[in-house]
């Protein structure tokens, strides 16, 4: 768009290519791509102790999911790993697996949840320094910091716990935990209404990781914005994702064996650049129209026209 086409558009246009420019400028200058590789290397680092508290509790929850949950079960826990581990790699997996799976493991649980709130709670203060950074404010002392992001940190696990299921069964979880007949009434309505509400729920937590990564505090529907960009380049970059690692490992069966790891690996780089745009754009929006919290504390000016 030219400089005069732009001059004679409408104020909204010229508002939001303004907002976009700004975005992508300080986006450059913030080295969002490396902040984002630093971010999904420390959540990388943090996942092994992920899957031992999940697989610790999959055995409690297992029986009370029925046959059809425990299938979908199987096939997340034992099916998913074979596409990427070795042959050897993936009997010590499986054995260890089924062992904690069948019997419910609560000192795996517990070992695997202090690992998880250590290694998880450097991989979301890492984030939240690098969203302090997109906001162009000093992060908090590394122990306030440190605190906020074990706060966050059982929060999401737990909220991981809750969700997992749901994720894994989608709505036939209804069929599994309700009566038959209040299952058949209400399940072609959860059908419509449930990824919608799944997708909400997402943009809720963004929104919310925004609002308390900061050192000060914005009214919580500020970070929407930011979280709405987060979530549709996230969903996008996801997709381009699978369509390009499903078309070029077709016919290559080294590749296919590859492919997971490599998508894992990826998509946590995407995630991690979605969430750091996502902050761009609402310390664009700040600094553009700022609050009256913002111009009482100062901490991120707003910019000359």
């Amino acid at each position: 768009m030219t400089e005069s086409t732009l001059e004679r558009s409408p104020s909204w246009v010229r508002t939001g290519v303004d907002l976009s420019t700004r975005t992508v400028r300080d986006t450059l200058e913030d080295r969002v791509p490396g902040l984002a590789a630093e971010a999904a290397l420390f959540t990388l680092i943090s996942l092994p102790a992920l899957i031992l508290v999940v697989l610790g509790s999959l055995g409690f929850v297992a029986d009370a999911l029925g046959p059809e949950g425990a299938d979908e079960l199987d096939r997340l826990v034992f099916e998913l790993p074979r596409t990427f581990f070795s042959e050897r790699t993936y009997e010590a997996y499986a054995g260890i697996a089924r062992t904690v799976v069948e019997d419910g493991r609560a000192d795996v649980v517990w070992v695997g949840l202090l690992l998880s709130l250590w290694t998880g709670s450097r991989a979301v203060n890492r984030t939240l320094e690098t969203v302090s950074i997109a906001y162009d404010v000093t992060p908090r002392p590394g122990w306030r910091r440190r605190l906020v992001a074990l706060g966050l940190t059982v929060a999401g696990l737990v909220g991981a716990v809750a969700v997992l299921p749901m994720l894994v069964l989608g709505p036939r979880i209804v069929r599994l935990v309700a009566p038959e007949t209040v299952a058949d009434a209400t399940l072609s309505v959860l059908s419509v209404l449930y990824w919608p509400a799944l997708g909400l729920l997402v943009l809720a937590a963004l929104a919310t990781l925004y609002h308390l990564g900061v050192p000060w505090r914005t009214p919580w529907h500020r970070d929407l914005p930011g979280a709405v960009l987060a979530m549709a380049v996230w969903f996008a970059a996801s997709g381009m994702l699978r369509a390009y690692l499903a078309l070029a490992g077709q016919d290559d069966q080294v590749y296919q064996r590859l492919g997971t790891p490599i998508a894992v690996v990826l998509w946590l780089y995407v995630s991690a650049v979605a969430l750091l745009l996502g902050a761009e754009l609402n310390a664009e929006i700040e600094k553009k129209w700022p609050t009256r919290e913002t111009l009482r504390r100062s901490p991120a000016p707003a910019r000359e026209e």
